[in-house]
């Protein structure tokens, strides 16, 4: 009874605990979102306040300013990702089905890449994408945003693909089918948990990315919402601090809401993956 009583009170502040720190996580947020409906009196007046009335101006002054950039950044991080999973699972499907010289060697040298600190490659990347003729052309952000995620995603996927009984692809094989219809038609369908995980796990990291696509887009009308928001700031001046908020909102949002929608689909890939490994 004593223990019970233990195990309770314990439980109960572990629930504490946790709730309280739900609650600092969401502070940021919700004084995010207060300062962008907010007018530059109200800042200057009653900045911890509640926003009262809201000024919702803020957010038609911000849109207009990077809408465009937003549209490009959802279009690039869209045909990245949709790149990138295609290729990864088909690495993935390789490496665990098929059977080839140095596959395992291969295999080796691919895991070494992820020992290479990403900022390692900025210069060289830099370089090929100039040696290239294509800065300010969207290529220069999908293609190494698809190449920087392959090694991960590879991974992943021949993970869980590896799992898979390969009766399953021999039967496809007895019946006629070749080895890209095997892999459309029955691993990339059994993969999709971990496809999903890939997808979103590099959708964040390509909409987050800031400091490769200032070095290679330097059009504003090409240029990505994480770049063009700081221009808009910069003009929007310190009297503009309302709409320069309501532009971070507005850019934070679709993630806000792409992750409340797939958090959990998001960690059940991961979670399945790591169950078959």
């Amino acid at each position: 009874m004593i223990k019970n009583k233990s195990s309770i009170a314990k439980q109960g502040a572990l629930y504490v605990v946790l709730t309280v720190l739900l609650l600092l996580a969401f502070v940021p947020i919700f004084l995010m979102i207060s300062v962008s409906l907010k007018s530059t009196y109200q800042l200057n007046t009653d900045f911890w306040g509640l926003p009262n009335p809201v000024f919702w101006e803020n957010y038609a002054v911000a849109f207009s300013g990077i809408y465009i950039n937003m549209l490009n950044s959802f279009v690039y991080v869209a045909l990245a990702v949709l790149l990138l999973v295609f290729l990864a699972a088909m690495g993935g499907y390789v490496f665990a089905v098929l059977d080839f010289p140095g596959k395992n060697a291969l295999f080796f040298l691919l895991m070494s890449m992820m020992m290479i600190p990403a900022i390692l490659t900025l210069t060289p990347r830099y370089v090929m994408i100039s040696d290239m003729g294509l800065k300010n052309n969207p290529l220069a952000l999908i293609l190494p945003w698809v190449t920087g995620g392959q090694v991960m995603a590879i991974v992943l996927c021949r993970t869980f693909i590896q799992q898979t009984p390969r009766a399953v692809f021999e039967s496809a094989r007895l019946d006629g089918a070749g080895e890209f219809r095997i892999f459309l038609q029955f691993a990339a369908p059994l993969a999709k948990p971990i496809l999903t995980t890939v997808a979103i796990m590099n959708l964040i990291s390509f909409y987050n990315d800031y400091l490769w696509p200032l070095m290679v887009i330097g059009e504003s009308r090409l240029q990505v919402a994480t770049v063009a928001i700081e221009s808009f700031m910069a003009d929007s001046g310190n009297d503009g601090m309302g709409q320069s908020v309501a532009g971070f909102t507005l850019i934070t949002l679709p993630l806000l809401i792409l992750f409340t929608f797939t958090s959990r689909i998001y960690m059940e890939g991961l979670t399945s993956g790591a169950l078959k490994a």
